[in-house]
């Protein structure tokens, strides 16, 4: 898959966890509203203030429409919330169903998802992609910085979680300088980013 096909990923999983975040907050804001909906619309302080008996029935009476007045709503506003509480927590379980496939199918892969984010949807995830592509033979941090076009401390932050991750490792030094080239494990995420068509991103 080409760098601008692995954008579109990381894209619809920031979409992903953004429809998750939005569908809670309006699902849990829409049936709070339904319920209060629900009470509201029967005019519970109409009905309280009224039964009282007495000389200062009218005046009560109108104080309570004062207040419950702004707080009626009518039964389309209580069913308009309701659907959207409903179409919000349908929103909701559709996105966690998603976020769940994907992880169950990269999970089959014997990495954890944790390794998925790394290459594919966070920060710094298509650098360190193209960094592990460039590792097509032993190079070093320098070569890697001139190959990938970036600034070589951006490279050698990258290469420490790669070879903390197991992904890559050192392979000869030359005085000061090392050498480092993709692991076995490295190897293997590869090809499974290639069959996902998530990894096949050109070096250089």
């Amino acid at each position: 898959m080409t760098r601008g096909e692995i954008e579109k990923l990381r894209k619809r999983l920031l979409l992903n966890n953004l429809i998750l975040a939005s569908a809670l907050i309006v699902g849990i804001g829409a049936t709070l509203l339904t319920m209060l909906s629900m009470f509201t619309s029967s005019g519970p302080f109409t009905a309280a203030m009224t039964a009282t008996s007495g000389s200062r029935n009218q005046t009560l009476a109108s104080t309570a429409q004062m207040i419950s007045g702004p707080l009626a709503i009518s039964q389309v506003t209580v069913q308009y919330y309701g659907y959207t509480a409903l179409a919000s927590w349908a929103g909701f379980a559709g996105a966690l169903i998603w976020r769940g496939h994907i992880r169950s199918v990269w999970s089959k892969s014997h990495f954890s998802y944790d390794t998925f984010r790394l290459i594919v949807s966070m920060r710094g995830a298509q650098t360190r992609l193209k960094l592990l592509h460039n590792l097509n033979g032993p190079r070093n941090k320098l070569q890697l910085a001139t190959a990938l076009g970036i600034d070589w401390k951006a490279v050698d932050k990258h290469v420490q979680v790669l070879e903390k991750n197991g992904l890559i490792q050192p392979t000869t030094t030359s005085g000061t300088t090392t050498f480092y080239e993709v692991t076995d494990k490295g190897k293997r995420l590869l090809e499974v980013l290639e069959e996902l068509g998530v990894g096949n991103s050109p070096p250089g």
